[in-house]
């Protein structure tokens, strides 16, 4: 793979200046190369960043890459003069030679800072569509390629309206959505979220990743996935059906503090010291002889959950209710449930939870206290 010919494309598509046989050789080099969706992600992440507030000593950095990557993209190296507060967007108006030197601090950011590959926007020639719900919304969509996306509330898909004519297939995801993927072999779909990647042919599975929560879950209902953790494009997991993978920050979890994971035997692989990744299987929960899959329960209208504290719980019911609640007493958050919702209003569900850990709760609005 021609590393630096695809940087000097996807810097130019991303400027807006790409012409028509550039960008049909970038669609080709796509179709060969599928994996040069993580290479665009972080061209655009730098792109709409500031360099002063990344945090990166770039002479620093650069020797570190040096002694690591020396000729990987490039054969020489331009001093840059970078003022306090520039953007990178001004960088690229510069000459050609300046331009190769942006690529040398994408080279340095690529390999060194764990940063996001997800983008909401696009510019120039790609024409984004956006697709949002509310609390309390769920919506089944299609997307140009026939791809069914089932959408959970307070979530937003995005994605590019010439899906089908590129080499690849992506969207960017922020909170929940159930995938029933359109089996293309030459056309890989991926799905990018704050924390992971994931790149499939044609598969059903599940992906939760709302901005607000530190856990990014996907499970896998058939099919296959490739995943990979953002920052970390050389190590890619691969799932099979009926397993789960949960990425969590800030914290190494316990069985006890993931209840959707604690009846299953896991495999934790610690990734670094504010990041775990957590491999298990789907939970089945039987509640009333009812059997039901708790992470893709939602598409069903239902919201199960087993063995839950309220702390967990109050989020999904803040969703699903378009509601906020706030807890008072700190106690009411450690009481734990295991239940199923479908057409009940929250008054019932609070109701039938006081029967099983006593509490005062009262309804204003749209904010419930709990007391």
């Amino acid at each position: 793979m021609n590393d630096k010919r695809i940087l000097e494309l996807l810097t130019r598509k991303i400027a807006g200046e790409i012409s028509l046989e550039e960008l049909e050789e970038l669609n080709n080099l796509f179709k060969k190369n599928p994996d040069i969706v993580y290479y665009e992600q972080y061209l655009k992440e730098i792109w709409q960043g500031d360099i002063i507030n990344l945090g990166v000593d770039i002479d620093k950095q650069y020797e570190k890459h040096k002694l690591r990557h020396t000729g990987l993209i490039f054969q020489e190296n331009k001093a840059l003069d970078i003022k306090s507060g520039e953007k990178v967007r001004k960088l690229f108006n510069l000459n050609y030679v300046l331009v190769l030197g942006i690529f040398i601090i994408v080279g340095i950011l690529f390999f060194q800072w764990n940063s996001n590959l997800f983008s909401e926007q696009s510019e120039g020639i790609i024409n984004r569509m956006e697709i949002m719900t509310q609390k309390g919304v769920r919506k089944l969509f299609l997307l140009p390629d026939g791809t069914k996306v089932w959408l959970n509330a307070d979530s937003k898909l995005s994605y590019d309206n010439s899906m089908n004519d590129g080499g690849i297939r992506s969207v960017n995801l922020e909170g929940e959505a159930f995938f029933d993927v359109v089996k293309d072999v030459n056309r890989p779909f991926v799905i990018l979220t704050k924390e992971i990647s994931i790149k499939v042919i044609g598969t059903a599975f599940n992906v939760k990743a709302y901005p607000d929560e530190d856990n990014t879950e996907t499970t896998l209902l058939n099919g296959s996935i490739e995943l990979v953790v953002n920052g970390r494009p050389k190590e890619k997991f691969m799932l099979k059906p009926s397993e789960k993978l949960a990425v969590t920050k800030n914290k190494i979890i316990e069985d006890t503090d993931y209840g959707s994971i604690s009846d299953s035997v896991s495999n934790r692989i610690a990734l670094a010291s504010n990041i775990t990744l957590t491999i298990g299987t789907l939970s089945k929960i039987n509640i009333d002889n009812h059997e039901y899959i708790q992470e893709i329960s939602w598409v069903d209208n239902k919201l199960v959950f087993k063995d839950e504290t309220l702390e967990q719980i109050v989020p999904k019911l803040e969703r699903w209710y378009d509601l906020d609640i706030e807890i008072k007493d700190i106690k009411l958050k450690t009481f734990r449930y295991t239940g199923t919702i479908t057409k009940e209003s929250i008054d019932q569900v609070l109701n039938a939870m006081q029967l099983i850990k006593p509490f005062n709760f009262k309804i204003q609005n749209d904010d419930v206290i709990m007391y």
